[in-house]
């Protein structure tokens, strides 16, 4: 079986089938209704309330190795995916991988359902310090819905 076989299968995996088709056509509304903007906002939104009502989970984190593990243990628990940090010169690149996000709201979706990563990761960092200045930003361009790459830094 070839990897696009592998990431197809899994991809059909992630999202329960009572809701894949009510997800698909909520998207699929909401596009026609709202601009990526707002849409992109708005789940920055959801992303930064679901950090909010995890915040006991994120205490006592002092180091990007305990965040990730931390981090992994969290979205393990949601079957949500993996992630991988890496410190950079002036960022920490974010590699968030088997996220549902494409799956669950379609793959034109990306665009804007990637504001829930960036919500979330930016009050993950806030919870711990990090200043205002910083920010969560998706890649301008995502290779799939697979493999999600975002970076914090100014």
């Amino acid at each position: 079986m070839e990897e696009m076989d592998l990431q197809k299968y899994f991809r059909g995996q992630q999202v329960a089938m009572q809701w894949h088709p009510f997800l698909l056509a909520m998207a699929s509304e909401m596009g026609e209704h709202l601009d990526e903007g707002v849409l992109r906002g708005l789940f920055a939104g959801v992303g930064r309330r679901l950090a909010a009502d995890a915040t006991d989970f994120f205490a006592d984190i002092a180091t990007l190795t305990e965040l990730q593990e931390c981090l992994n243990d969290f979205w393990g628990r949601m079957q949500w995916g993996w992630v991988h940090l890496q410190e950079g010169d002036d960022c920490v690149e974010i590699v968030h991988q088997a996220a549902p996000l494409a799956e669950a709201f379609g793959d034109e979706s990306l665009v804007w359902s990637i504001g829930f990563l960036e919500g979330f990761y930016q009050s993950v960092f806030g919870l711990l310090g990090a200043s205002r200045a910083m920010a969560v930003r998706a890649h301008d361009r995502q290779e799939d819905g697979f493999v999600l790459r975002l970076r914090f830094g100014q």
